[in-house]
């Protein structure tokens, strides 16, 4: 007979539907969530997971309950890991929320956000841990990719690509936090600005690869003279710098540059090629912290180029005041040259030409003038080699051409003597590579009625050497237009003499050098003599004339005459004048020089 059972109020029956409720809803979590959950028990043995986080680990349920849960965890893990798990139990903590490392079964890793809790009873006694599990893997390797590729670019933008070394950015970065840096009495720094001679010459002969090749190989050699704290950095080009934000004095900078020249000098191999190279060194000093980095990069470059332009043989040149000076000044005599070709301050003074057979004044050489408003009078040598420099040579010499040619067009229809008159004009290196120079010499002489024969153009060697080839091309391009080429200062450049018959000259201008040497005593004498008679006999037989410059005593005219010379010009003769006085004193009812018997 069964025990009647007493009949469930309305109430329990609500109940226990809420309950079933419930479990079904949190079933439907559990199960159904892409979050991994996982439940073990105050040992920390595994009790139950969904299948989120049994996918991660890559176990099922019984293997899990088969190792400690905590195996789970990289090694590099597990004690940090194993001391939160023991305070969240002691209720130390209510919760706690990390990433992690796991191990799968396959033995891959993956990264977790894992968020822990303790779920206790009525009396507060802990019962089991709940872990809330998200794999962020795929999110944490795309980070430590981005970090890695950000680390890249921070490298590409403070080093030069090439060598390696630290570029102008990182440099400069580094003087900043060394004339910033507050501790530590102030002391000596020193900048090394490095040149390499001759780099355009590897790159021309051996091609770009060959010169990337160089620059490594120095990059190398210049770093490893370096010492602790050092900086190396590629400037630019085939420029360096070495920074050192910690030296006694000049003498320890001058070491570290001895150093550097030292490395340099050892050969370089190239392929199957041996070079070697050097580099013209700019040392700047100043105090560090306190000096200023641009301040000292300036200095040193400066430095540096004076090394460079240098006779004494050494390539390296230390910073002084004088070498600012001389940098300030000479900007300002190219803005004042600039100026100058505006405003008309240019002059042109004429040196006279003389026959040695009749003695009569048969040319000039024109020359360029400037008389500065303030400072007076500008040697030539100096504005010329500045107007070369700074590119400002193409409008001096198309300025000197021009003026040249009004003035020999208003002589020869204003005086019957200057009717065969000819005039000399220098041109420039630069000059000659100009693409458009023969037609506008060919257009000057349009312009102001001349014969082709009434300008002669005055090359030096040292401009035709440069591109032999090509200065052929040009000459025989003058020479079609009738205009004749002198080469001028002969004897002191480097042409060929194979090649020298190949250019079509009118003329040789010996240079003073060897005239002057025609009244040093017997000996002296005898030597100039036959170097001047050498020269004349290779005009012969190219069949050009001869001019002699510098012709300042009569015992050289003299002696010019006997050995055959064409032409002469020197201060005997006469020195550059304005063209007024010029007419007045060599053009006006000229007769037989009395120098010439």
């Amino acid at each position: 007979m069964k025990t009647p059972t007493a009949p469930r109020s309305p109430d329990t029956d609500e109940l226990l539907r809420t309950l079933q409720q419930r479990e079904e809803w949190f079933r439907a979590v559990f199960e159904g969530s892409a979050m991994g959950i996982a439940v073990v028990d105050m040992t920390g043995r595994f009790i139950d997971a969904n299948a989120a986080f049994l996918r991660m680990v890559g176990r099922t349920a019984e293997e899990m309950r088969e190792v400690p849960f905590a195996s789970l965890d990289h090694a590099d893990d597990q004690e940090r890991d194993s001391l939160l798990f023991r305070r969240l139990v002691a209720g130390e903590l209510a919760h706690y929320q990390l990433e992690k490392r796991y191990v799968r079964k396959d033995g891959t890793e993956l990264t977790v956000r894992l968020t822990a809790s303790v779920v206790r009873d009525a009396d507060g006694k802990p019962r089991f841990c709940v872990a809330m599990v998200d794999d962020v893997t795929q999110r944490t390797r795309a980070e430590a990719e981005r970090e890695l590729l950000e680390e890249r670019l921070r490298h590409l933008a403070l080093h030069d690509p090439l060598t390696g070394l630290p570029n102008r950015v990182l440099l400069a970065e580094r003087m900043r936090e060394a004339s910033q840096a507050p501790e530590g009495e102030p002391g000596k720094c020193a900048v090394l600005f490095l040149d390499l001679d001759r780099f355009k010459n590897v790159n021309d002969s051996l091609g770009h690869g060959a010169g990337d090749e160089l620059l490594r190989q120095v990059s190398a050699r210049l770093a490893a003279c370096a010492r602790p704290g050092d900086t190396v950095a590629r400037f630019g080009g085939d420029e360096f710098i070495l920074f050192l934000p910690r030296v006694s004095g000049k003498e320890e900078a001058l070491t570290v540059a001895g150093q550097v020249r030292d490395v340099l000098a050892a050969p370089l191999e190239l392929g199957s090629y041996r070079t070697y190279t050097s580099a013209s060194i700019g040392v700047a000093l100043g105090e560090c912290p306190g000096e200023s980095p641009d301040e000292l990069l300036r200095n040193a470059d400066m430095a540096m180029y004076h090394a460079k332009a240098g006779t004494s043989g050494t390539h390296l040149a230390v910073f002084d005041a004088s070498m600012h000076r001389a940098v300030v000044e000479r900007l300002r005599l190219e803005t004042d040259l600039r100026a100058a070709l505006e405003r008309g301050e240019l002059r042109l003074y004429f040196q006279p030409i003389v026959s040695l057979d009749t003695g009569t004044v048969v040319g000039a050489e024109a020359l360029a003038r400037w008389e500065h408003p303030v400072h007076g009078p500008v040697p030539p040598d100096r504005f010329i080699l500045l107007a070369e420099d700074t590119g400002l040579i193409g409008a001096l010499g198309a300025w000197v051409l021009d003026e040249a040619a009004r003035q020999i067009a208003w002589w020869r229809s204003e005086l019957p003597e200057a009717a065969g008159l000819e005039v000399s004009v220098n041109l420039s290196a630069r000059q000659l590579r100009e693409p458009g120079l023969v037609d506008a010499v060919a257009a000057t002489l349009r312009e102001h009625h001349l014969p082709p024969g009434a300008l002669k153009l005055e090359l030096t060697e040292s401009s035709l050497v440069q591109d032999p080839a090509a200065a052929a091309v040009v000459l025989r391009a003058l020479k079609k237009r009738e205009v004749q080429v002198y080469l001028d200062d002969f004897g002191t450049g480097y042409s060929s003499l194979s090649s020298l018959h190949r250019l079509p000259l009118d003329a040789l201008k010996i240079d003073r050098s060897f005239v002057a040497g025609l009244d040093g005593g017997t000996t002296g004498a005898h030597k100039g003599a036959e170097i001047v008679r050498t020269i004349v006999a290779l005009a012969r037989s190219l069949g050009v004339r001869v001019v002699a410059e510098g012709v300042e005593t009569r015992e050289q005219l003299a002696a010019l005459h006997d050995l055959g010379c064409d032409f002469a010009q020197g201060y005997l003769i006469g020195r550059p004048v304005p063209a007024d006085e010029f007419a007045q004193a060599f053009l006006q009812g000229q007769g037989e020089s009395e120098l010439v018997g």
